[in-house]
């Protein structure tokens, strides 16, 4: 029995740790920030970008599938585009036979209902509904609520650097976790790297959010790059590209349907009438594994069974 499945998707890479199977594993009950963080190091764990603990039950057709996802850093998270999807095809491929026909379901995570369709799965091809962003208010609107269809456009943000990155003019909003869209004549990791922890963790934010830098390349393709609160540079974010897709369009520069090229690779956003993303891309398992008596041990000592932390990160 392997304790662990590795998926990776436009680069980002997750382990799934199935409890459904057997019970228990080997982070326990409730696993703990130490644990997820020894687990998920490159050097010292198995190595990936976040865990995937699920399903917590076995899956059965026409049920939410139960499913909780972790950060590389310990931090408990509410979605992920990619990692959703790299969890669907893991359930076509190891528990539902008839998901792998693009029967829809559910996934079900602290972040709200995903409902997912296995459109290729020869391809690992997965299409994701992200559900309806919410936008923040723009400045002087406080406490009403946000404006679904683009309140916040133009807040100016201001920064300690010099020129254009003295003041960035940003967009907030909310996919299952929180989102900052900043849109540039040109994206690159120089920009993410100078910008991107200085928006991600602003005042405006006291819990952090995720930072999509980005730039139309015409009214079908955007091109970003990625800040996330958590994890710094990524290759690509699927929430991350959904936000910049829903911004484009609520701003007018792009239609309901977008590619998100990411240097990670590339996913396709739909815009509903309604407001509601949906995100499609592909993915693929990469590797099974068994851990050794010795770093089971250690998971152990690290405090697999307390409770985690409470901070809520990408």
């Amino acid at each position: 029995m392997v304790d662990f499945v590795k998926y990776q998707a436009l680069g980002n890479d997750y382990l799934i740790v199935d409890p459904s199977r057997t019970g228990s594993t080997v982070l326990g009950h409730e696993p703990s920030p130490k644990a997820v963080r020894l687990l998920c190091h490159r050097n010292y764990g198995a190595g990936a970008d976040g865990l995937l603990l699920g399903p917590l039950e076995r899956p059965e057709p026409g049920a939410p599938v139960p499913l909780r996802i972790f950060n590389a850093d310990g931090s408990e998270c509410g979605m992920s585009g990619n990692g959703l999807r790299m969890f669907a095809l893991y359930l076509a491929e190891h528990h539902v036979e008839a998901w792998r026909t693009g029967e829809p379901f559910t996934v079900r995570t602290r972040g709200g209902d995903a409902d997912v369709r296995i459109t290729d799965f020869r391809d690992g091809q997965v299409c994701l509904g992200m559900g309806r962003p919410r936008f923040a208010p723009a400045e002087g609107e406080a406490g009403k609520g946000g404006n679904r269809d683009g309140g916040g456009f133009g807040v100016a943000v201001p920064l300690s650097g010099e020129g254009p990155d003295a003041v960035v003019t940003v967009t907030d909003l909310h996919l299952g976790v929180p989102h900052t869209v900043v849109f540039r004549d040109r994206v690159d990791g120089e920009l993410a790297q100078r910008l991107g922890p200085a928006l991600a963790w602003h005042p405006r934010h006291p819990e952090g959010t995720n930072v999509e830098f980005v730039r139309v390349h015409d009214d079908r393709t955007l091109e970003a790059v990625v800040w996330e609160r958590a994890a710094g540079s990524v290759p690509a974010s699927g929430s991350g590209a959904c936000a910049a897709a829903a911004v484009a369009h609520a701003r007018g520069l792009v239609g309901r349907d977008v590619r998100v090229r990411m240097p990670g690779g590339e996913v396709d956003v739909s815009v509903a009438r309604d407001g509601r993303v949906s995100l499609t891309g592909t993915t693929r398992e990469v590797m099974r594994g068994i851990l050794s008596p010795s770093l089971r041990e250690e998971l152990t000592d690290q405090g697999a069974g307390a409770r985690p932390s409470g901070r809520r990160a990408t």
